[in-house]
């Protein structure tokens, strides 16, 4: 029965054996795969160790005898402040990557990975 019915796709779709496909289902094949939206592992990375830096400056704000933490002074505050000003510029980022992520789909790589790593040092 499987056979049969597996003849019948075959020939219903007028398939003969060793037809190569036509130049044009091979364009269309191929066209379809955007070889300049390649995904890169560097964006990966890059989205990682910065995610990371910023996580350990915001965990440092709130640790007693961290170089950048409470009572360290002018030195805590700038510390503090870049690590916020990361926090927002990477919540910023994030959002603005999710509207347009299928023009920038590295910037959405390098956007969602310095988030998840915020969040994972945050919460560890």
């Amino acid at each position: 029965m499987t056979s049969r019915s597996f003849d019948d796709r075959l020939d219903r779709i007028q398939w003969t054996p060793g037809v190569v496909p036509s130049q044009e289902v091979i364009d269309s094949v191929l066209g379809g795969r955007a070889l300049s939206k390649a995904r890169s592992v560097g964006a990966t990375l890059l989205g990682a160790i910065l995610g990371i830096l910023i996580g350990f400056g915001l965990i440092g704000m709130t640790l007693e005898g961290s170089p950048w933490g409470p009572g360290t002074g002018v030195i805590g505050a700038i510390g503090g402040l870049l690590s916020l000003i990361g926090l927002v510029v990477s919540v910023v980022l994030a959002v603005f990557v999710a509207l347009r992520s299928k023009r920038h789909p590295w910037l959405m790589q390098f956007a969602s990975m310095n988030l998840l790593m915020i969040v994972v040092l945050l919460l560890s």
